[in-house]
């Protein structure tokens, strides 16, 4: 069949539909992911871990919390040895759902007084702890969200770091600017204050009953190794003792027996002498 120019015109519009298409393809992978979140603690990109992330980036099944996509050059997370990729399970002590959660609990016990933070992350299936000071001045420090691309990234043969921040730029400004206040409504109410000082009254709970465990068992300790000594100095002084005793005794023992001896001794040398000397006065008379 000869081309015609109409089916020309058809073939290039059918070229044009499967290019969009082909297009589409990325953003619609995209969206199957959750949002970016650009943490104010951390200076980091973070993403929840659900079904969608666990598929993505072969986590287990058994990993929760926020997966790190990205770190600041300098920032709060890069510092403490977060790197791209790592899952962060609990902030403080505290479980980390989503990534607004970790800012929350960071920004509330900031305001209590608190700058030092504890991480439980894992990395490469390793579980790790780190730490980090963080400040309200280093929290409140204003990020230029601008960046987050070039930032130190994650990126795999299926997944593209830039593509993914690309398709979400609207997404991350907005969410970025909007986070200010929902954490200020959520951190100020009772019922999150409630909510961290039960958590915080539990793992305090715990603590102590690991100190009075470690007590009891120094305690024990310390009984066995007293009733021990008393028990190795009881038979070394019985030994001594004894040793003593028998000593004693066979001294005196001895020393009876010798004066026996000699008593017996001069009193046969005594007997014998006068015995010669009688004899001899007799023949001299």
């Amino acid at each position: 069949m000869q081309n015609t120019p109409n089916s020309k015109i058809s073939t290039a519009r059918l070229l044009a539909i499967g290019t969009a298409f082909a297009t589409l393809a990325l953003p619609t992978a995209a969206a199957a992911m959750p949002a970016p979140y650009v943490s104010r603690s951390l200076d980091a990109v973070l993403i929840p871990v659900d079904d969608e992330v666990r598929g993505a980036f072969g986590l287990s099944a058994t990993d929760k919390g926020v997966m790190v996509l990205a770190t600041a050059p300098g920032g709060v997370a890069e510092a403490a040895g977060v790197l791209p990729g790592d899952v962060i399970a609990t902030a403080y002590g505290k479980p980390v759902q989503s990534p607004i959660d970790l800012d929350e609990i960071v920004y509330y016990w900031i305001n209590q007084g608190n700058t030092d933070f504890g991480f439980d992350v894992w990395s490469g299936g390793v579980a790790q702890y780190y730490t980090s000071v963080i400040t309200l001045e280093s929290y409140t420090e204003v990020i230029d969200v601008t960046t987050v691309s070039s930032w130190s990234s994650y990126s795999s043969e299926s997944f593209s770091y830039e593509e993914y921040t690309s398709e979400y730029s609207e997404e991350i400004s907005e969410s970025y600017e909007s986070s200010e206040s929902l954490i200020e409504e959520t951190t100020s109410s009772e019922e999150f204050a409630a909510e961290q000082s039960e958590e915080s009254s539990e793992d305090d709970a715990s603590a102590d009953d690991a100190a009075d465990e470690g007590g009891d068992d120094a305690a024990d300790d310390a009984a066995d190794e007293g009733a021990d000594d008393a028990g190795d100095e009881g038979g070394d002084d019985a030994g001594d003792e004894g040793g003593d005793d028998a000593g004693d005794e066979g001294g005196d023992d001895a020393g009876d027996e010798g004066g026996d001896d000699a008593g017996d001794e001069g009193g046969d040398d005594a007997g014998g002498d006068d015995g010669g000397d009688d004899a001899g006065g007799d023949d001299g008379e």
